[in-house]
């Protein structure tokens, strides 16, 4: 899913499925942030791919190295706080995210990062605040991304009305982007309408082609409507996709049993 280092705003998904944003200086943002030179683009560089790597000890250090050469800049915060946050210090995340928005406030990924942070610590009133402040930069490029993390966190607040109506707002400004199909098929799903799940687990699929969740969720309903050759087909697909994965080994579980 991570794209490019110097154009895009690349993106992750946290545990809890909201996506988290690795910025890179752009139009987007106000221009307040200090700019890098080379010794701390150098570190800033390595420490983006270890983080995309997953190897979270090496972006540490290269990252508070970056921070040291350049303090003023608001991506090299951002990639900070985005570590902290993998590593489970929370408190560290928070206060790194925040000292990048005082840097740049203009900056809507790390107003998302500090939202879904407060999600995954269930400060669903202060994730919702810095997710509509992410939304007031108006040439902030990817809004779908932000409605989508509305709606998780409005589902958690038992807003149901609300979160659909985010979902489907992040399905119009970009119906290519399969997450708010996935979400707003999971919330049916949880509600007990697999009528309406089931049309939206279908368009995730298809437009994720190597997402096991989707597959999953479409192999239950299939189930249920005792289809179970078809689930099968859809469960092994699943496994294939993700077998290291939650939704892989829930696939793979099926499978076994069957």
């Amino acid at each position: 899913m991570l794209r490019s280092l110097l154009q895009l705003s690349k993106l992750s998904i946290s545990a809890f499925g909201l996506f988290l944003l690795v910025s890179c200086s752009s139009k987007q943002s106000s221009g307040r942030s200090q700019v890098m030179d080379e010794k701390a683009s150098v570190q800033y560089q390595f420490a983006y791919q270890a983080y995309e790597q997953g190897s979270l000890i090496p972006a540490l250090s290269a990252c508070l190295k970056a921070v040291d050469l350049a303090p003023k800049n608001a991506d090299a915060r951002n990639l900070l706080g985005l570590i902290y946050f993998r590593q489970y210090k929370y408190k560290e995340a928070e206060e790194t995210f925040k000292q990048a928005i005082e840097i740049d406030s203009s900056m809507s990924e790390i107003h998302n990062n500090l939202g879904t942070l407060y999600y995954e610590m269930k400060r669903y009133d202060d994730a919702f605040a810095s997710l509509e402040r992410a939304l007031e930069n108006p040439l902030y490029l990817y809004p779908e991304r932000i409605h989508n993390n509305r709606g998780l966190v409005l589902q958690a607040q038992q807003k149901y009305a609300l979160a659909q109506t985010e979902f489907e707002r992040s399905m119009t400004l970009r119906p290519e982007f399969y997450l708010p199909y996935q979400n707003l098929g999971k919330l049916f799903y949880e509600q007990n309408e697999f009528t309406r799940a089931k049309p939206l687990f279908k368009e995730a699929g298809r437009l994720c082609t190597d997402c096991s969740e989707p597959r999953y969720y479409l192999g239950s309903l299939l189930l249920k409507e005792n289809k179970a050759s078809e689930a099968l087909k859809l469960f092994k697909a699943g496994a294939e996709m993700d077998p290291r994965g939650y939704y892989g080994e829930l696939c793979k579980k099926y499978i076994v049993q069957h």
